[in-house]
């Protein structure tokens, strides 16, 4: 590695991050909640003008906030990311009138959209739903679809403290990802989900001067044995492009593919997500595949080990760079053709309010015209739920 990790900033971030920790652990609690599934503040409202009168609706207020220390560099760059930010912050109300209606909307600031930059409050999820019992639900309005794991996944409840490098590309690239505007139907029948949704073909939720539509499905099957849960499924897509070229939803074709696996047996977590993808637009405009595969294990002290490994295989579009990745800086090359990346980390669940995580990730991008580069990252992260 080309430059060294800067041992005095990281002892202090982890010594700050410890200092959070001892706080706001339950010295009582020998078997801490998960802090994922911590509880949420529910207020009661008597419909009392409504036509039955005893009906009481809900509000249900829920966020979380992460506070991140990372350290990256890039072989080639002369620069490198170090610093404390607000990863995520988000808060999230959802009203539910009666049985079926329901309404929600959630704000938040993710300083990763902007090299670690705090850029603002964005609308996260704003929705209108219809439950309708046991045929199915109906969703519109503006929210992530069922594609790429990883991004349509709570951050809250991630194994890891980021993203992949490939499900960033079908993220950032080709587009496929990312928060839409449009309408869902989602369902099941016995073991069997299923989910289809038409929406706007641009990750922003309306272009007035050109848009373009895109369509989503996925269907999954859960196997339960004992202590052994597996879930199957299938997730896809088609875009259509906008009219005129934009960075969301460049004009042309592209369609995708994600299979996946994830088993569960007691602490043990094993996720398996293949991701391939194809299209006619200038960005992408011949086949990508990409693998995401994930396992850890919740031990008994609340401490849980994770390791990834992922892989990504960009062939003749050549437009894999280290920038791909959260807050680590571009090499100065943009036209690798592979990716190949390995985190390890663990979290710890301090309560159930109180996730503690430490990672590593080394990737390497190769291919193409360009020199082979190589990143380096480190991040401490503290997450507080409600």
């Amino acid at each position: 590695m080309k430059s060294k990790l800067k041992i005095t900033s990281l002892i202090t971030a982890a010594a700050a991050i410890s200092a959070i920790a001892v706080q706001a652990q339950d010295s009582a609690a020998t078997q801490a909640a998960d802090a994922t599934d911590s509880p949420t503040l529910e207020i009661p409202i008597s419909l009392s003008g409504s036509e039955n009168p005893d009906r009481v609706a809900k509000i249900t207020v829920s966020g979380y906030a992460q506070a991140q220390y990372v350290y990256s560099d890039t072989k080639g760059s002369s620069s490198q990311n170090s610093g404390f930010n607000i990863r995520r912050a988000e808060i999230s109300v959802k009203g539910e009138l009666d049985e079926n209606w329901s309404a929600e909307i959630g704000f938040e600031i993710d300083s990763g959209k902007s090299g670690g930059k705090m850029n603002g409050i964005f609308v996260d999820k704003a929705v209108i739903a219809y439950n309708a019992g046991s045929v199915g639900t109906l969703t519109a309005g503006y929210q992530k679809p069922s594609f790429v794991m990883e991004e349509y996944s709570s951050s809250k409840k991630a194994l890891c403290i980021e993203e992949s490098i490939a499900s960033q590309y079908f993220n950032s690239i080709a587009g496929l990802s990312g928060r839409h505007g449009g309408v869902w139907w989602d369902g099941s029948v016995g073991d069997f989900t299923y989910g289809v949704a038409f929406t706007n073909s641009n990750t922003n939720d309306f272009d007035e001067d050109s848009c373009g539509y895109a369509f989503y499905g996925n269907i999954g099957y859960k196997l339960r044995a004992d202590n052994v849960s597996v879930e199957l499924g299938l997730n896809a897509t088609y875009n259509s492009g906008e009219d005129d070229r934009s960075s969301s939803a460049p004009a042309g074709n592209v369609y995708g593919f994600e299979p996946f696996a994830k088993i569960t047996s007691g602490g043990f977590t094993g996720i398996l997500d293949a991701l391939c993808a194809d299209g006619d637009n200038d960005v992408l405009s011949h086949f990508v595949f990409g693998i995401n595969a994930t396992a850890a294990y919740r031990m008994e002290n609340n401490f849980e080990p994770v390791v990834r490994v992922s892989y990504l295989n960009a062939g003749d579009n050549a437009n894999v760079n280290a920038g791909l990745l959260k807050n680590v800086p571009d090499g100065g090359y943009a036209n690798h053709e592979n990716a190949v990346a390995a985190y390890i980390g663990v979290n710890y669940y301090a309560n159930k309010y109180v996730k503690l995580s430490a990672g590593y990730e080394y990737a390497k991008l190769s291919g193409g015209s360009a020199p082979a580069e190589y990143s380096n990252s480190v991040r401490l992260q503290v997450q507080v739920a409600f």
